[in-house]
């Protein structure tokens, strides 16, 4: 059961991978402006802090797997539309609907691993998770080297492959939904809560919201500058690319020996020390930029554990909170976290252009080591 929900996953990180990039080039190509392209772009992720509230709702009306499939086939339908009317407006209006879509089955996806994974092994599933979705985001990147970027082909193929994520888990059958759909009545009770549920859930884990916003900062910063900062320090095009591809390609490796670790010596524990290594890594960048050597393992490991952030943070739901809230829960983890995937690339360039050697690396060790002390706070307090 947990390989067709991942299979899913793996659909929700190809559209964050497959159509960003899509849309920047094709707005480019049309004359738009590098702030139009942004704002289109990010629209999507202030959808789904907006809609954040009626996700429990929505997911208690549907259940589990339907949420997710629905969230999944709107998302692939929304591709389809697009080439309909190729404008930066129209295409704001389907930016939200992505958000709203992708939200629903984000979330689902995430309570549905939750409830099914005991505890003792939440951390190995929750690695699982997040190096599944990272590859389909590393997958969705990839995916337009071979469609290209013209006409109406690469928004036909990025629906297809939406619709084939979908496959394993409509050919379930439902006496293998074990406690997936079983826990949906516990996510109804909690959906039917108020707005003061969700803004509860801050003061109940914060450390692990610390997490959220934390992962989402550094993660878009990177994701958007890291090449920047690349041709900033005299690299090629390709070179700059590069680092993404490394930094990217250390978090799908590593998440499932994270977790596997998690599991056995606590989740905060690694946690800390995910958080530790990804205050050192930046800072550590400017030094060996020019030494492939010690560049490339670098941004291996500080790639992996930067990205434990959220796929920990998400275990650490698991247990902070009973099934019955975890609905709330979630919606607000996710909702921090698209706060910090707004605000990062703003804060970034800032950094960058205040700072063009070190501005950059100094943020995000910054922002992992708020966590690291936060950490540490909620430890003693514990």
């Amino acid at each position: 059961m947990l390989a067709a929900v991942f299979s899913s996953c793996l659909g929700v990180g190809l559209i964050i991978g497959f159509e960003p990039p899509l849309i920047a080039i094709v707005l480019s190509r049309m004359g738009s402006t590098n702030f139009l392209i942004g704002t289109v772009i990010a629209v999507s992720l202030v959808a789904v802090m907006i809609v954040g509230p009626l996700y429990p709702f929505a997911i208690a009306r549907l259940g589990l797997r339907r949420s997710v499939v629905v969230g999944v086939a709107a998302l692939g339908l929304i591709l389809l539309a697009m080439p309909v009317s190729v404008s930066a407006p129209a295409w704001i209006v389907l930016r939200v609907l992505t958000g709203c879509a992708l939200g629903l089955s984000w979330i689902a996806s995430e309570i549905w691993m939750n409830t099914v994974s005991g505890e003792s092994s939440r951390g190995a599933v929750m690695g699982i998770y997040g190096a599944v979705f990272s590859a389909g985001t590393a997958a969705g990147s990839a995916l337009l080297e071979f469609t290209g970027t013209r006409g109406a082909m690469p928004f036909v193929i990025g629906a297809v492959c939406l619709a084939l994520t979908l496959a394993p888990l409509m050919a379930l059958p439902k006496a293998a939904m074990g406690s997936g759909d079983a826990d949906t009545e516990a996510v109804a009770r909690s959906a039917k809560q108020s707005l003061r549920a969700l803004l509860a859930c801050l003061p109940a884990a914060p450390v692990v919201m610390l997490a959220a916003a934390t992962a989402g900062l550094v993660e878009s910063a990177e994701i958007s500058l890291l090449p920047l900062y690349g041709l900033h320090e005299g690299l090629d095009e390709r070179s700059a690319l590069l680092l993404l591809t490394v930094f990217l390609t250390g978090n799908v490796a590593l998440q499932l020996p994270i977790g596997l670790l998690a599991d056995r010596y606590g989740r905060r524990r690694l946690l800390a020390v995910c958080a530790a290594a990804s205050a050192i890594g930046p800072l550590l960048l400017p030094n060996v930029i020019g030494l492939p050597l010690l560049l490339w393992p670098l941004l291996f490991v500080w790639g992996g554990t930067l990205y434990a952030f959220y796929a920990q943070g998400i275990a650490l739901l698991g247990r902070e909170f009973p099934v019955a809230a975890l609905a709330d829960a979630n919606t607000v983890f996710v909702m921090i976290y698209c706060v910090g995937g707004v605000i990062g690339p703003s804060l970034g360039g800032l950094a960058l252009d205040a700072w063009p050697h070190r501005g950059l690396p100094v943020l995000v060790a910054s922002a992992a080591a708020v966590l690291l002390a936060g950490l540490a706070v909620g430890a003693t307090r514990r």
